[in-house]
């Protein structure tokens, strides 16, 4: 074999040159970084869809079983509730606590329009010692709702299925009283291990039993305060990503107040209300003047709609990308959050802004990394509407 035919066999086996070396791996790097930086837009995208459907979902949620507690507000079988009697006896009353008491439990009757009962938002909880400040988010407004349940009973039917007043189990999980009511005459609230009281009325006729409710929806700073009952605390479920929830107290099947979970994520809650009619100044403003009025401002014994404003916030935290957000919540509730996680109040509100606080435990740190949905949803009173 001659030297120059072994030298072009050597030339024909020596591969790739240093140069197209470094050149293939610049080629592949690039499209990898390319697939790397499609891969995290579709993370981003998801996350931000993920937790835009997780508002969603709780608002709609929390927001219909609220809007439904408030439409049943001032339901009694057909009777109005100033002429219910029947509630000094509160011995079936328990789980009280502060001004939380029997008798506040079952404030309806004898001229207590009390089917609606609004308290605005402050640093501690508007109802003293009822909830503990630390299970409470500082200037969340809180609504408390009675009314008779849709659910009738015979009361001629003292046993059996339907209805028997010496056995709570018979109504799981509903509550310790019920109303008898005859319709369009006078109800009698009583205590669920006494006979049902023979009046009104000693006829059956047009004459039912109900269950008495009692609802009190409120914001909690986490979902699971642990076993000691506190948020805030070391065994908390969500110690160190606390989620705020909206929360319902009502009575169980023993009459004990307990708190239960009826949304994870809920921020922020506002209630504003308002009456058939609204007296404008004179002269009248430019911008006539809303008729929904704080709870301060509001006269119960004559409110017909409420106004419900709820924010929600994700679970999980979103770093890909900041998520400023200007919240209008109510006429006396609206704040910002900017990209930095800076939270400001309006100063421009016709009253003081009620959400305002230095408590920045209320957003958490670094809240411009949760996606945020505002709704409202005004709800007629219907049971007040038709008189």
């Amino acid at each position: 074999m001659t030297i120059r035919y072994r030298s072009r066999i050597v030339r024909r086996s020596r591969g790739f040159s240093l140069v197209e070396l470094m050149v293939s791996l610049l080629i592949g790097l690039i499209v990898i970084a390319g697939l790397v930086s499609v891969l995290m837009a579709n993370r981003q995208a998801f996350n931000v869809q993920q937790g835009n459907n997780f508002n969603q979902e709780n608002l709609r949620f929390g927001m219909g079983r609220v809007a439904w507690s408030l439409r049943m507000a001032d339901f009694w079988g057909g009777v109005k509730a100033k002429d219910i009697t029947g509630m000094s006896s509160t011995s079936g009353v328990g789980g009280t606590s502060g001004d939380c008491t029997g008798a506040w439990v079952l404030s309806v009757g004898d001229g207590k329009e009390n089917g609606i009962r609004g308290y605005d938002g402050a640093a501690t909880f508007p109802i003293k010692n009822c909830v503990n400040t630390a299970n409470y988010v500082k200037y969340s407004d809180v609504v408390v709702l009675r009314y008779a349940d849709t659910r009738g009973y015979d009361p001629s039917k003292t046993t059996g299925p339907d209805f028997d007043s010496t056995d709570p189990t018979v109504v799981p999980n509903r509550t310790s009283y019920f109303l008898v009511a005859s319709v369009a005459q006078q109800g009698n609230l009583f205590y669920t291990k006494t006979a049902v009281p023979s009046n009104p009325l000693a006829s059956n006729t047009g004459r039912y039993v109900y269950p008495y409710q009692f609802e009190m929806y409120y914001l909690r700073p986490c979902s699971d305060p642990g076993k000691d009952g506190v948020c805030g605390t070391a065994d908390d479920g969500d110690a160190g990503a606390p989620i705020p929830t909206l929360m319902r107290m009502r009575m169980d099947g023993t009459g004990t107040l307990i708190s239960e979970v009826v949304s994870e994520g809920i921020e922020q809650l506002q209630f504003e209300y308002a009456s058939p009619a609204i007296a404008q100044p004179s002269p009248a403003p430019a911008i006539p003047a809303t008729p929904f009025q704080t709870a301060a401002a509001s006269n119960f014994t004559t409110v017909t709609q409420a106004r419900v404003s709820m924010v929600a916030r994700a679970a999980s935290r979103d770093t890909g990308v900041p998520h400023p957000i200007a919240l209008t919540v109510s006429g006396h509730c609206q704040y910002a959050i900017d990209a930095t996680g800076k939270v400001t109040y309006s100063t421009s509100l016709p009253s003081t802004n009620a959400c305002a606080n230095s408590d920045a435990s209320t957003f958490g740190t670094n809240p411009q990394q949760f996606t945020r949905v505002l709704v409202q949803q005004v709800v007629v009173l219907r049971n007040r509407v038709r008189g």
